[in-house]
């Protein structure tokens, strides 16, 4: 299986679904001011003074801010339900994927061709989750050195999704390799008969052959995860202790509850990484049915032919992704200009 297939990642499942938090899976645009009703006609009064000053007609550079912000609103709001539709269509193509490949093992016809399908596409969940984090960190730099014109409420939001992405990857890994095929006892020969002049012929049994191949990269694995997920716990712990000083040190009050907060999501990350790491130690569950040699260059076949298509739909993905920050960002700039006096 390619392993390019989360190679470039997940910037992408920004994008959470809740009209009335402020970002749709993506940050959500703001929305474009719209016109009030007309009032019914009351008698005539001598205009206030704040009347008359609400009623004074918009410079040429403040009509030309309004045009401008209700462009990129409207163009912000678009990229977004682009990304959140992407997102959508990865995201089933990614359960499909995994669902048929738990459903399925090896058997000695197929020899370790599903257990190595299996072995790749948890090699890409990693790297996705490695992107996932390197994602977060960029935000975290935003929160201090910001490039974009993001505020703290999107970033937070943003960091949320991608929290739960890596939680989803982990957890889809574990389940992966709860499929993985587990040590069975066989016996190392069988009796085929016996020599011209006595005794019983033994030769080594094909099972226990296949089992102990399977069996050995079952370890590999787990071995692997062990570490990986160890290795990801220590990470978090390692950033609380930088942003236990950052909140120390910030600024403002604000941002030091933005950095509480990304501790607090930290921690809940940790205790789901190690759950799942208790699950890995543990052997594997029920491995799925074996199925023959040719089925399972069919379902290659097939897994490759899912891959391009979600490659394409990364593609996609982050190509709007990138115009919905620079949109996003431009809205809150012109936001706060037509705002000013």
């Amino acid at each position: 299986m390619k392993h390019r297939i989360l190679r470039h990642g997940a910037a992408l499942f920004l994008l959470g679904h809740s009209s009335t938090a402020g970002l749709a899976q993506a940050p959500a645009a703001p929305a474009v001011p719209t016109t009030p009703a007309a009032a019914t006609p009351a008698p005539a009064a001598a205009p206030s003074p704040a009347t008359a000053a609400a009623k004074t007609p918009p410079t040429p550079a403040q009509a030309i801010l309004k045009v401008r912000l209700a462009g990129q609103t409207q163009r912000a709001a678009l990229l977004a339900a682009e990304i959140r539709s992407a997102d959508q269509r990865i995201e089933s193509r990614f359960d499909d994927l995994l669902t048929t490949l738990r459903a399925v093992s090896d058997s000695k016809d197929s020899h370790t061709k599903v257990t190595r399908m299996k072995e790749e596409t948890i090699a890409s969940l990693q790297q996705a989750i490695t992107y996932y984090q390197q994602k977060r960190a960029w935000l975290q730099e935003q929160m201090v050195r910001p490039t974009y014109n993001l505020t703290q409420t999107q970033k937070q939001l943003i960091g949320n999704e991608f929290e739960e992405r890596i939680e989803k990857r982990v957890h889809q890994i574990v389940e992966l390799y709860k499929t993985f095929p587990k040590h069975e006892d066989f016996e190392r020969y069988k009796a085929v008969g016996h020599y011209r002049f006595g005794g019983v012929r033994y030769v080594d049994s094909e099972d226990y052959r296949q089992n102990l191949r399977l069996s050995s990269q079952t370890d590999t694995m787990r071995q692997k995860l062990i570490k990986d997920i160890q290795a990801n716990i220590d990470h978090l712990e390692q950033e609380n202790r930088t942003l236990t000083d950052m909140a120390a040190a910030a600024a403002s009050t604000e941002l030091g509850e933005v950095y509480g907060e990304e501790q607090r999501k930290n921690e809940q990350l940790r205790e789901h990484l190690r759950q799942d790491l208790a699950t890995v130690i543990s052997s594997p569950g029920v491995p799925g049915r074996p199925i023959s040699g040719q089925e399972a260059q069919a379902l290659d076949k097939m897994l490759h032919h899912s891959i391009d298509a979600l490659q394409a739909e990364f593609t996609r993905l982050f190509s709007r992704y990138a115009e919905w920050l620079a949109a996003a960002s431009a809205v809150n700039t012109l936001r706060a200009a037509a705002d000013r006096p």
